[in-house]
């Protein structure tokens, strides 16, 4: 149950940063960094120890710090995707 719902909010998060437009060069690409784990994760899913799993972790809290004024329906998306890593206890 934790497994598919971190898989539904990864791919919420997914086509939200593929809808994720306006952004300059360095945030881009933090993004599409960002974006190509969650699909690696979505494609091959590890336990959730796999540390994929903390790294993204990680790189979300940073990026939603950044998001919360200038990409608030991304910022939500981070949100949801960090609560479901912490539930699963990434």
């Amino acid at each position: 149950m934790e497994q598919q719902i971190l898989r539904d909010k990864l791919t919420e998060l997914h086509e939200e940063l593929a809808r994720t437009e306006s952004l300059d060069n360095s945030t881009r690409t933090i993004l599409e960094d960002i974006g190509k784990d969650i699909q690696q994760l979505l494609d091959q899913p590890g336990d959730k120890h796999d540390s994929r799993y903390g790294s993204l972790t990680s790189r979300l809290r940073a990026s939603m710090v950044h998001f919360e004024v200038t990409h608030p329906r991304l910022t939500g998306a981070v949100e949801n995707a960090i609560d479901a890593l912490v539930q699963m206890g990434v």
